[in-house]
């Protein structure tokens, strides 16, 4: 009997080391990948609070729906140009020292959104958030330059899966503290908890990043030559590649029309228009997040499954349906159910269209490429969020939402139509 239960202890006790093991397995992520991963989710525990009521925010200070869509726009425009010296940079002067840098000033533009008191002054932090885009790309490279090919669908998925966490309960602490302080002084308070975690977070980043790619020395060059260079060979690139990266990048520019008519409104609409109060909506913010977080760690299987590009293409899919979805949501439930569809769209669609560019860029053009990638949208939803400003004060406040709904149906149409072997290079 002694010798029995030793053995089933021994088994027992051998497959809880397997699991543990496997546990471990399954969340790995190499040194470099990991710091930026537990250090952008201990950032979302403030950013998290505030984001989601961001133009609730640009509101309660005083500041119109068209002065909002105008506000938008000027952010997205410096993006665009903080995005094109990004992708030079990371190439030129290392990965580390450009997110370092640039995470500190995204840091400053929260500390500046705390302190100001009036819609004038909402360029100023906007300005700094936007420019802190720099890092984007050198990010970005970083994640593609640790994870080995082979790992990334399982990587990128852990990546989002771990940096969602916050957004599966810290939205409601920023709803708590709009019910509890006014929609003013409560997303005030979720921007300084932003700024607390977000020094906390990026002094931790500052202190164990190394380097990944060493940029090769440079002649020295001004910040026009930079966007100038980056622009160039992001065009050179895109021209160079093949037929399905030219309809990754065309679907990925059609979404940043979608995105660019519906995400400065979806909060102002959905609080102010339906009169859902803050808390709820930010109960929905959360359920969707732990939906999302939940999908990330089980979808890598069904990813690895069908392919990165038919995983695209599904969430491309889910996309057009969840804003219609939203455009009939007058409860709740309602609302849940479109928070759940863009879950699964947003679950599908970042690890395998992180696995897809990974697969296209080699290493020495991957800032310059992925900053293509992030420019092209954002250079579309620039126009696209001035008119949805105007449409929302002199149509409709549902009418964005609707007409977003044709880009988001013809970039799913445009990946159906990608033939090959899920986007590698030919």
């Amino acid at each position: 009997m002694e010798t029995h239960f030793t053995s089933n202890f021994d088994n027992q006790s051998g497959m809880e080391t397997s699991f543990s093991f496997r546990l471990r397995r399954y969340f790995y992520l190499p040194k470099d990948a990991w710091i930026l991963t537990s250090t952008s989710s201990i950032w979302s525990i403030g950013s998290a609070t505030a984001n989601p009521f961001q133009y609730l925010y640009f509101a309660a200070l005083g500041a119109s729906p068209f002065l909002i869509g105008l506000l938008v726009a000027y952010g997205t425009a410096v993006t665009i140009l903080a995005l094109l010296v990004g992708g030079y940079v990371a190439d030129t002067w290392g990965r580390r020292r450009v997110i370092i840098i640039f995470s500190w000033v995204s840091v400053a533009s929260a500390l500046i959104y705390f302190l100001i008191n009036s819609s004038e002054l909402i360029i100023l932090p906007l300005t700094l958030a936007s420019i802190a885009s720099v890092y984007t790309p050198a990010f970005n490279s970083v994640m593609m330059d640790s994870i080995e090919p082979s790992d990334r669908i399982r990587g990128f998925s852990v990546f989002n899966a771990i940096n969602t966490i916050p957004s599966a309960f810290v939205p409601t602490i920023g709803g708590l503290l709009m019910v509890q302080f006014g929609i003013l002084e409560g997303v005030r308070l979720a921007y300084l908890m932003s700024v607390i975690f977000g020094t906390i977070a990026i002094t931790i980043r500052t202190l164990m990043l190394r380097e990944t790619y060493p940029a090769p020395p440079i002649d020295g060059g001004s910040i026009f030559s930079y966007i100038k260079e980056s622009f160039i060979s992001g065009l050179r690139a895109t021209t160079k590649a093949n037929t399905a990266v030219k309809k990754l990048l065309l679907y990925v520019t059609l979404v940043g029309i979608g995105t660019g008519l519906t995400s400065p409104f979806a909060s102002l609409y959905v609080v102010k228009y339906l009169g859902v109060n803050p808390l709820s909506y930010s109960v929905v913010v959360d359920f969707a997040g732990i939906t999302t977080v939940a999908l990330l760690v089980g979808v890598i299987f069904l990813i690895q499954r069908i392919g990165a590009k038919k995983s695209v293409l599904i969430a491309s899919v889910a996309a057009p349906v969840s804003n219609v979805m939203f455009t009939q949501a007058k409860t709740m439930d309602e609302l849940l159910e479109w928070g759940v569809t863009g879950a699964v769209a947003t679950a599908l669609q970042t690890p395998s269209l992180a696995t897809m560019q990974a697969e296209t860029i080699p290493p020495s053009e991957r800032g310059k490429i992925l900053a293509m990638f992030s420019v092209l949208p954002s250079l579309v939803s620039l126009p696209s969020q001035v008119a949805a400003g105007y449409m929302y004060t002199s149509i409709s406040p549902i009418s964005p939402f609707l007409v977003s709904i044709v880009p988001f149906a013809i970039g799913a149409s445009i990946l159906y139509s990608v033939r090959g072997n899920n986007g590698k290079q030919d």
